[in-house]
């Protein structure tokens, strides 16, 4: 069964509004009226424009090689709610939901749904005896509801434009944003930054007296694909080692790196057809580069939607270099991108649009099909062909 944030909601009679409200004054007055259950926690926190999930799986895959507990919070969720928070790579029940939820229907504090489920994590979490709990930023960093919390290692791994009607239009402001994770004396671990989103975050660290820690290139195997994944396995293995100190070990951390895997990360969910969750330019030109890498020569089919805000101009051109074919989907989303706006964009000569409930799109004039765009769509298309998937894994 497949299950939202709002069945807890209506089962616990609590209320909370689907709006972004940057900010921590909710966040701080939940916790408070809760007993301020995140102190003391174990935590890595990781901000960025694109990668967080991926080094977050991969830290994990490390931590848990060498015998360690590993909690996870992030979003959006892959399936249902109950995957955006979990134990050792696999997601809380419907047990410990409720718990976590009986308790923040005591709390007076009007929250909005991520400051909500952000709560619950950290409820659910604390309980659970965890060597370290890795929380993903939201959205920025400073004013993310997962910024009360005070982590071990800081992690930044790539600034480029995005949300920039709640960030700002510069990089250096987005930098700010997302250097807002940093605190005071603890180490922060930083990737491959532009120049200028580099400065910033240095001279955020320097004012925290917060040790930075850039990484050396990791080279072994992986088997999430892409040039990209280098460099997010580089990020872990440089926070994993500040972390874990002398216990350690290359060999573990080189065979936990080699098993991780998340999904929607050029991830085949059937024969040739591939779901990555790139929704930005920095991430869609990652996807290029990956499936010029795998799919060379190869007659690609791109089906995709977006939700509102992107530079859906620049994502169009960097895949018109690589794609005959491009479908367009309109979801069921609040803030979807109307599909008919890219399908106008658009200058391929083979293009269509459809809704997400018909069935998943494979032509005989293509070879590889990949799905891409917003993770919300792919959610949805993971549901509604959950069993043919299923299937073929």
């Amino acid at each position: 069964m497949i299950t939202g944030l709002d069945h807890y909601k209506e089962k616990w009679g609590i209320r909370s509004d689907a709006s972004i409200q940057p900010g921590l004054e909710a966040m701080e007055s939940a916790l408070a009226e809760l007993e301020n259950p995140h102190h003391g926690l174990p935590f890595i926190h990781i901000a960025g424009t694109n990668g967080k999930g991926s080094t977050a799986a991969f830290i994990s895959s490390i931590f848990m090689a060498h015998g360690k507990r590993v909690g996870n919070f992030f979003s959006p969720a892959i399936e249902d709610v109950h995957d955006q928070i979990q134990i050792d790579r696999q997601p809380v029940g419907e047990k410990e939901f409720d718990l976590a939820m009986e308790q923040l229907a005591t709390v007076k504090t009007a929250l909005t749904d991520f400051e909500l489920l952000t709560v619950a994590a950290i409820l659910i979490l604390k309980i659970q005896s965890l060597d370290s709990i890795i929380m993903e930023a939201g959205m920025g960093g400073r004013f993310d509801s997962t910024n009360v919390i005070e982590p071990l290692v800081s992690i930044i791994t790539s600034i480029s434009k995005e949300h920039t009607s709640f960030l700002g239009d510069t990089i250096e402001e987005i930098a700010w944003h997302k250097a807002g994770i940093i605190k005071q004396g603890k180490p922060v671990v930083i990737g491959e930054l532009p120049e200028s989103a580099h400065e910033q975050v240095k001279k955020i660290a320097e004012d925290k007296n917060a040790p930075v820690f850039t990484v050396q290139p990791y080279k072994g195997p992986l088997t999430l694909k892409g040039a990209h994944q280098q460099v997010n396995a580089s990020l872990a293995w440089t926070a994993a080692k500040r972390i874990l100190g002398d216990c350690f070990n290359e060999e573990k951390a080189v065979s936990g790196l080699a098993q991780a895997a998340i999904p929607f990360r050029f991830e085949e969910v059937y024969p040739d057809v591939i779901f990555d969750g790139a929704h930005n330019e920095a991430s869609i030109h990652a996807l290029v580069e990956t499936i010029k890498e795998n799919y060379p020569n190869k007659k690609i089919h791109i089906v995709m939607g977006l939700i509102q805000g992107k530079d859906y101009i620049s994502i169009l051109k960097s895949l018109e270099n690589i794609a005959i074919r491009f479908t367009f989907i309109d979801f069921k989303y609040e803030r979807a991108m109307p599909a008919k706006i890219l399908f106008s964009e658009n200058i391929s000569k083979i293009k269509t649009i459809q809704n997400e409930y018909d069935i998943l799109p494979v032509h005989e004039d293509v070879e590889v099909t990949i799905v891409t765009g917003s993770l919300y769509l792919l959610s949805l298309l993971k549901q509604q062909h959950y069993e043919m998937f299923r299937d073929y894994k």
